[in-house]
Parts: structure tokens; sequence; C-alpha cells
């Protein structure tokens, strides 16, 4: 099993395991590096020394030390980082050979977009990409420059702010260089959307969705505001769900729950319950039940357990809905849910639950109206 299939079944012993067994040494250390920001013990920390102590030559030693530097703000441990960073770059200006140079450049550059320090990757790029145009091998260089070009794209694609542009600038301009016109219309595209998102922020995605772009919405996403892009996921989450794709919907779901409870934020109570009512119109109750939780007013999260507790008795499911519709904390929402279950009213419960102050949003949508 690959080193990212154990971390990921949070197996701490399996991944290091597994990593210990890579013969390549920097590859070792990439290992080492991502089980250090999974699991921050300084035994991992420990075998990445361990790692780099036999390394004698320069490029070796100086891409290992970005490594490394770039575990060591994984603890937070910023100082020693940056000490390490410095060392690295410090090696690489010993290399005598201006294309490897420059690709160990590239390769820390890369390290320290990693880490979060896009400015001093950006110029370290630069500088990269400056000796691989200038080298006497110029012929030998154009791999390498086009191998660092595809590096700092990848950078801009990870970079959640405005840096990215800069980024796809840089790349673009490289593309440009050696010709490579698709490449470099492909990258000014980019740089176009990332703009209008700054700009424009959620309409943007949406309007991506609403066409299908599903992959350009979700690479957007990341340039919202952490509020909006929480909301923007939950609706991703909708229309994954509404076109038959769970398991990433799911997925979609629980990241936006893990946004709003790191950012320690919600997005606005109206925008919770449209999306809550929106997947209960296609027939999923799992969802609203946890974004009900999320809504502070009380009213407004009433309105949407009464729904949620509806569509229960739909289904049959009478005594879940009597289960919600008694842990609901407005008094005159529950009375009235309640009276409705219980088919205590002339309404049946097709009609729906009365929205208090006939106010929008407060029915529920007929079952032949489920699915979008």
């Amino acid at each position: 099993m690959e080193v990212e299939g154990y971390i990921s079944r949070g197996d701490y012993r399996g991944a290091l395991k597994g990593a210990l067994e890579i013969e390549n040494p920097l590859k070792r250390l990439v290992a080492l590096a991502k089980i250090l920001s999974a699991f921050p013990r300084e035994e991992v920390l420990s075998k990445m020394l361990d790692t780099i102590e036999p390394l004698r030559s320069a490029p070796e030693r100086a891409l290992a030390y970005a490594i490394l530097g770039r575990a060591l703000y994984t603890l937070d441990r910023d100082h020693d980082a940056g000490i390490y960073f410095e060392e690295a770059i410090e090696l690489a200006g010993s290399i005598g050979s201006a294309r490897l140079r420059g690709e160990v450049l590239a390769g820390i550059a890369r390290n320290l977009v990693l880490s979060d320090r896009y400015s001093e990757a950006l110029e370290l790029f630069g500088k990269a990409i400056e000796l691989l145009q200038t080298s006497r091998a110029y012929s030998a260089s154009v791999s390498s420059l086009i191998t660092v070009a595809r590096l700092v794209e990848k950078s801009a694609d990870e970079i959640p702010n405005g840096m990215a542009i800069d980024f796809y600038r840089l790349a673009r301009d490289v593309y440009s260089s050696l010709r490579f016109t698709l490449q470099a219309r492909h990258l000014e595209e980019k740089m176009e959307l990332v703009r209008d998102v700054l700009k424009r922020g959620k309409n943007v995605v949406e309007e991506l969705l609403e066409r299908g772009e599903v992959e350009r919405a979700v690479e957007m996403m990341r340039f919202l505001p952490l509020e909006e892009r929480a909301i923007s996921m939950l609706e991703l989450s909708y229309w994954l769900f509404l076109h038959g794709n769970l398991q990433l919907g799911r997925r979609t779901f629980e990241d936006a729950l893990e946004i709003m409870l790191v950012g320690k934020f919600k997005p606005g109570d109206g925008e919770l319950r449209g999306i809550g009512e929106r997947f209960l119109r296609i027939g999923f109750l799992r969802e609203p039940m946890i974004i009900a939780g999320l809504i502070r007013d009380e009213g407004t999260a009433s309105e949407l357990l009464g729904e949620i507790a509806l569509s229960y008795a739909r289904r049959g499911e009478m005594s879940r809905a009597l289960s919600i519709a008694e842990a609901i904390g407005d008094e005159s929402v529950k009375k009235r849910l309640l009276k409705v279950l219980e088919g205590e009213e002339g309404v049946g419960h097709e009609q729906g639950l009365p929205s208090a102050g006939g106010g929008e949003g407060g029915g529920t949508v007929p079952e032949d109206d489920r699915g979008g």
C-alpha cells in the first residue's frame, strides 16, 4: 500500500514503515514530510534527519534541506524552517552547472509554496527560469524549462489568493517563449477567470456550476472568502447529489462542514436553510438534519426541522418524524407540526407545514416534485 493510503486510514506505523522502505532518499523525505503533516511527531522528524545525514552532493542536500524546512513549518517551528531554507538556497548557489542550479532552485521554490511562502517562492522560481533561459547548454535546458513551467503552474493551482495570477503569468511567459501557444492561452484564460472570481466572488462559481463546469467551479472556490467558500461547497454538494455523484457529494459536504468548524463561523441562517430545503427536494434527509444543527436562529432551525419531520412522515417513518418534532425548540412550530402529524388539522401532510407569519420557504415540496 502507498504511504498516502496508510495516512488516509490513520495508520501511523504502517505509513512510517512504508516510507522507510523507499530507497531513494529524496522520495523517502517527501513521504516522511507527508506523514509529519498528518502525524506531527518528533520520531518522524528524527527519521528525516537520519535520511539527510548520508547525503553529500550539493543538489541532493539542498533539496533535502528544503523538504525539511517545509516539514518544520508543519510543527510551527518557523525559525528553524527559515534557517534550513536559507541553507538550501546557499547550497544551491554553489552548484557549478547553471542548468542544474536552476532545477534545484525550482525544487526549493516548490517547497516554499507548500510552506505558504508565496512571495519568496515566486522570486526563486523567477531566478530558476532565468538561469535556465541563459544557460549555455540552452537546448538541454528546454526540457528543464518545461518541467519548471509545469511546476509553477501546479503551484498556482494551489495558491488561494491573488498571487496565483503572478504564478500563472510566470508560467505563461515560459510557455510563450517556447512557442507553446495552447498552454499559454490556457493560462491566460485561467488568469481572467481568477480575476473575475476575485471581483465578483460566489456568483462566478455559481455560473460555472450552472454550466456544468464542475472542475472549474471547484478550482475557483479556493479564492472565495471562507464564509462564501463554505456555502458554495454546500451548493456544489447538492449539485453532485442531484446528478448522482453521491460519493463526491458527501466528501464535499464534509469538507464544507470542516471549513465551518475550523474557521469557527457559519454562513447566514437563510442561506443554510435554503440549502437544506434543496436537499429535501431531492429526497436527502441526513444533510438537512446536519444543516439544521448549524442554524443559530431557533425559529429558522425549527422550520427546517419541521420540513424534515414531514419528509420522514411521507416515507412512512412516523416514529422518526414524531421524534424530530418533539425535539423542536420553537413551541409554536412544534405544536403546528404535531397537529399535522397527528391528523388533528383539516390539512393533510401533503399540504406541508404552515410557515410562521406566512413567510417564504415554510412549506414542504410535494413528493412528485422531488428530484430537482
